[in-house]
């Protein structure tokens, strides 16, 4: 399951064509969830054929915007990217992104390595190592990390729930609330009664599929 993590940003050098410049990821930042990436820890890309990072919207990569040169340095994963204004909705995007509306870039990663630490008296986990898939611009606000700690305890939470009243293991939580649970938060909460009815119906199709194979 990919990982994600958020920071503040701001474009920078917009112009016509759609450039622009900033930093996706910020090293040695604690965010809310207790989370730190080290300082080039995304040894391995998964790239365009051209060497390219793929730039999403909000972490859909059926939604691709464009693609981005990218270099880790001191602070963080910085990037220099094209939106294709060719596409609508990467149009429109990117004029939110001018004007401050979509003001925070998210990366998406699968960790290689971590480990539980203690850094100014709190436990954190800590990204030594990541393959990077992706960066996406989201809409998170003002307040970015509080925001991801949200989505993160969310998350958290609504595994526990399918787990507890659909009876689903940990592993088979974990699939479902992957799938379903940006559908659900997008929709604006958990109590979407015809969503939630759709995941059980999705648990339940998963929970045969995990049978099948144990």
């Amino acid at each position: 399951m990919l990982s994600t993590y958020a920071c503040p940003f701001k474009v920078k050098s917009a112009d016509e064509s759609g450039n622009f410049e900033g930093y996706a990821s910020v090293f040695n930042n604690v965010d809310l969830g207790d989370d730190l990436i080290l300082p080039g820890a995304f040894v391995k890309v998964k790239t365009t054929r051209t060497g390219r990072l793929r730039l999403a919207l909000y972490h859909n990569l059926t939604q691709l915007i464009g693609d981005a040169e990218f270099k880790q340095d001191g602070n963080g994963l910085l990037l220099k990217g094209k939106v294709n204004l060719n596409v609508s909705y990467a149009r429109d995007a990117y004029e939110l992104m001018k004007e401050g509306t979509l003001d925070e870039m998210s990366v998406g990663f699968n960790t290689l390595e971590d480990a539980v630490e203690t850094r100014e008296g709190r436990r954190v986990r800590v990204i030594k190592r990541a393959e990077l898939w992706e960066a996406s611009v989201v809409p998170f606000g003002m307040n970015p990390e509080a925001q991801v700690l949200s989505v993160k305890s969310d998350i958290r939470s609504f595994e526990s729930a399918l787990r507890e009243r659909m009876g689903l293991s940990q592993k088979e939580a974990a699939a479902v609330a992957s799938l379903g649970f940006p559908a659900i938060h997008r929709d604006g909460g958990l109590a979407a009664t015809e969503t939630v009815e759709q995941l059980k119906q999705l648990g339940n199709s998963i929970q045969s599929i995990f049978e099948g194979i144990h």
